[in-house]
């Protein structure tokens, strides 16, 4: 047996490499696991792991609005992820002396980096669904002095009235952030319904998130209002549960939960590695709208336009141009162009290139497909001229894109 392999000299263990004896930091987990979004920045920040592990992770069953655990005011652990969604929660934080990476979206200044949604640019997205299938009357139906809330109110506003829309606003009463889904259902049902009947239709609304939005479609079935002949709702979340509730079938802006709790896990790695980082908010976009039923119609009067529009988002990414929307809709070139610049008020080109930028984005937010998959199943074809009219459209390169979600 050649002991060198084994032995230092005059026959002593070498010493073990310090990386491979050191032990795993013990990191605690402050996340719900009730809903869908905290179920998704957990495995996020698993994906972290398993790429840059091990660690040892303490994860509880949990809702969004649990009291803090007992053990965590006197744990001594190496890291913490948490959500510190009411006052309660982010004293307890604020009194930790360990690298802590917060996710919270309610209670703001606790002095830890952030990582949290983007939510101007989930109620920009929103907007720009309902733009984009002709509305021109808004509804947001919201949360009183609830911070995401209000932020998705921004972003949805900002966006419809750049546009010349107009946004008709609805909130629940203010209550305390811990119960502002505790109203009584039937009265909540009974007062959106209100609001929706005195709405001009057709309207849009984008709900707070899909809890709210499966009130307002119950509230426009008790009204007797048709979705989305009349009334198109879009919620936010992709959340699983309120998502089997919802009927007719609901749209939703989907977050990208799962790279915030990884760029969440990376931050605090870096933190627990002895380099401190300054106070900082991570703003994270979301990813796609999810068009289903409830916002299945597009709000355009003009016929050809409605049909050539159907036409263009089921079949751009197939590599269409704009002769086979004419063929399509069997109508002369002039006429529709004509009538794209007065509804739209873009060409019938633009708007190809436009749902083709959208599957750009979903595909570099969410894969780690080459620019040549991503060219392929955008309707592109070549990643060089991918890379150029996504510099023209957006005013950044696809590597600062993807280096601003974190990715390489």
């Amino acid at each position: 047996m050649n002991r060198s392999k084994a032995t230092g000299r005059r026959g002593r263990p070498r010493a073990i490499n310090a990386s491979l004896a050191r032990t795993p930091p013990r990191v605690a987990m402050l996340v719900e696991t009730s809903t869908s979004f905290g179920r998704q920045l957990i495995e996020g920040v698993a994906q972290f792991v398993r790429e840059n592990g091990p660690w040892s992770i303490y994860v509880e069953q949990r809702s969004i609005y649990d009291p803090p655990p007992t053990w965590l005011a006197r744990w001594d652990g190496d890291g913490l992820i948490a959500k510190a969604a009411y006052e309660e929660v982010a004293n307890t934080i604020r009194s930790l002396p360990m690298p802590i990476v917060d996710l919270n979206e309610q209670v703001l200044g606790l002095g830890r980096p952030l990582v949290f949604n983007d939510n101007r640019a989930i109620g920009a997205m929103a907007a720009d669904a309902l733009l984009q299938r002709g509305y021109r009357q808004f509804g947001f139906a919201g949360y009183a002095d609830i911070y995401w809330s209000d932020q998705r109110l921004l972003g949805f506003a900002a966006a419809v009235e750049q546009d010349g829309g107009v946004v008709h606003r609805f909130h629940s009463r203010s209550r305390p952030q811990m119960r502002y889904q505790h109203e009584s259902w039937d009265e909540e049902i009974a007062t959106v319904g209100q609001w929706l009947a005195q709405l001009p239709k057709p309207v849009g609304v984008l709900a707070a998130n899909d809890f709210r939005a499966v009130e307002v479609l119950d509230a426009c079935r008790r009204q007797n209002i048709a979705v989305p002949e009349q009334v198109a709702v879009i919620g936010v979340d992709d959340e699983s549960v309120a998502q089997a509730m919802a009927y007719p079938p609901l749209s939703t802006v989907v977050p990208n939960a799962t790279r915030m709790g990884y760029l969440a896990a990376g931050m605090l790695d870096q933190m627990m590695a002895g380099r401190p980082l300054d106070e900082q908010a991570v703003y994270v976009p979301p990813l796609q709208v999810i068009n289903r039923q409830s916002t299945d119609l597009i709000a355009i009067d003009d016929p050809f336009v409605a049909k050539a529009l159907r036409f263009i988002r089921e079949s751009a990414c197939l590599g269409i141009t704009t002769e086979d929307v004419l063929a399509h809709t069997d109508v002369s070139r002039s006429t529709l162009q004509r009538r794209f610049r007065d509804v739209l008020h873009r060409t019938i080109h633009d708007e190809i290139i436009r749902i083709r930028m959208q599957r750009v984005t979903e595909l570099l937010s969410s894969s780690e497909l080459s620019l040549a998959g991503i060219a392929e199943r955008s309707g592109l074809k070549h990643p060089e001229y991918l890379s150029a009219v996504f510099k023209r459209q957006t005013g950044m390169t696809i590597t600062a894109f993807r280096q601003s979600l974190g990715m390489r």
